[in-house]
């Protein structure tokens, strides 16, 4: 991809999960948007490290046409329910008690939106599955994509396992401020136009402080988010509020896979809004197996010729 030198620096704000070493992971989202190491062009917002102890070796490419499907697979088969009940019920117990409520409300959107044995979902503003709930047909995992439900439960296991006790740990710890300090150093750090690009956790990360006073005169004229969770009526609770557009963005272009669960909601437009600014959600395909990586959304043509429009 072609872009123009003396334009735009580029911030990467990464998701929940462990992740690899910092230069590591700059290098691999160089390489999965601009297929190029892009040198101090781009900079990555780095705050894994805050949340874990140790960072994660560089996993396998989860967009490659390896074997990634084929282990979720036979993992999605193993006996290995009582292992992942044991680590589930641990690390609930480490959380704070607003980040036990915060995960299990979360969860319960999150299967819902996975839910397709009935073949219907219960309709927003609605309780639950009460037989007085008004049922609509179901948006989820196996309506569109014919998985198998232990591989469609293991799939939703794995979303948890990254997103939930790192956003426990950012929204409910003394991490949260800590995180947001990351993003505000890099945003003061560039002189001139900036282009933020964030996935999963990191899109919550970005909004917060793009919304901050702090960040009112930096020039943003593109706030990408990619398979963001902003959509859950959970987590609009805990972030800045009023919902709207940050007020040095110029566009906010919000990308998300229907089948990404962790985009509950797959349109920001209709919850954030400042006079004429609006967000353009766009609909796209992730090939990852999740439909939620990274890796599928970087490397995904709507995705290059947003970040190339802005440049």
């Amino acid at each position: 991809m072609e872009i123009d030198a003396d334009s735009a620096t580029f911030l990467y704000v990464h998701g929940a999960g462990n992740k690899p070493p910092e230069d590591d992971l700059k290098r691999a989202w160089d390489e999965d948007l601009f297929e190029r190491d892009m040198g101090e062009r781009t900079r990555m917002v780095y705050y894994a490290d805050l949340l874990h102890d140790h960072p994660a070796a560089i996993a396998a490419d989860a967009c490659g046409a390896g074997g990634a499907l084929g282990a979720l697979v036979s993992d999605a088969f193993a006996d290995t329910a009582l292992v992942e009940d044991t680590q589930v019920r641990e690390t609930f117990g480490k959380m704070t008690p607003d980040g036990q409520e915060f995960a299990l409300a979360l969860t319960i959107s999150m299967a819902a939106r996975a839910a397709s044995t009935t073949g219907f979902a219960p309709t927003a503003g609605t309780t639950g599955f009460a037989p007085t709930a008004v049922a609509r047909p179901a948006a989820g995992v196996a309506a569109l994509l014919p998985l198998p439900a232990p591989l469609r439960r293991l799939l939703l296991r794995q979303l948890l396992s990254h997103l939930i006790p790192d956003a426990n740990g950012y929204f409910f710890t003394g991490a949260r401020d800590t995180i947001r300090d990351r993003l505000r150093r890099a945003l003061g750090a560039v002189n001139g136009p900036v282009v933020v690009i964030s996935h999963s956790l990191g899109t919550v990360v970005a909004y917060d402080v793009l919304s901050e006073a702090g960040s009112a005169r930096k020039e943003v004229p593109l706030f990408i988010t990619l398979g963001s969770p902003l959509g859950y009526t959970e987590i609009q609770d805990v972030i800045t509020r009023p919902l709207k557009v940050p007020v040095p963005v110029r566009l906010w272009t919000n990308f998300a896979d229907p089948l990404d669960l962790v985009t509950l909601d797959t349109t920001l437009a209709d919850d954030f809004r400042t006079g004429a600014k609006v967000i353009a959600d766009i609909a796209m395909d992730n090939p990852s197996p999740n439909n939620h990586a990274s890796c599928g959304y970087l490397r995904s043509r709507r995705v290059r010729e947003a970040v190339a429009e802005a440049t």
